[in-house]
């Protein structure tokens, strides 16, 4: 099996996906991510991580 990434947001991306849906012999699927990926993208766009300066720090955080 063989991966090829399009980028889908230029126009010649977008034509060759539109060629490729028309072939008989060419699988596309597209692969969302998981409902928890998408809430911890969420979260750390909102800001809401935690922040250390260092490993230690991290570690006395998580403890907590």
């Amino acid at each position: 099996m063989t991966t090829v990434v399009i980028n889908e947001k230029t126009k010649e991306g977008e034509l060759l996906l539109e060629f490729l849906r028309t072939q008989d012999y060419v699988t596309i699927t597209e692969k969302t991510p998981s409902p928890s990926l998408i809430r911890s993208m969420n979260e750390a766009k909102t800001g809401k991580v935690i922040r250390v300066k260092n490993v230690h720090d991290l570690l006395s955080k998580l403890k907590e």
